[in-house]
């Protein structure tokens, strides 16, 4: 069964440069299948706060750790 994990951040930063903030990330068997602005309170989300990094490998990171389903 598929796992999608959302989590949120002061800022995400997405591989062409462009930065969203604050974010949120949809991870799915660990690559990062959407990333939008966080608007309001979204059910079942993550607040891992800081950056969030999305790598052009399409995984998403934070503090340098990969971020898991």
């Amino acid at each position: 069964m598929t796992e999608t994990r959302r989590v949120a951040a002061h800022e995400v930063r997405l591989p062409d440069g462009r930065t969203i903030a604050p974010g949120v990330v949809e991870i799915t068997d660990g690559m990062a299948e959407k990333a939008y602005p966080l608007e309001g309170e979204p059910a079942h989300t993550e607040w891992l706060g800081g950056t969030i990094v999305i790598r052009s490998d399409n995984r998403a990171y934070k503090d340098n750790k990969p971020i898991e389903t």
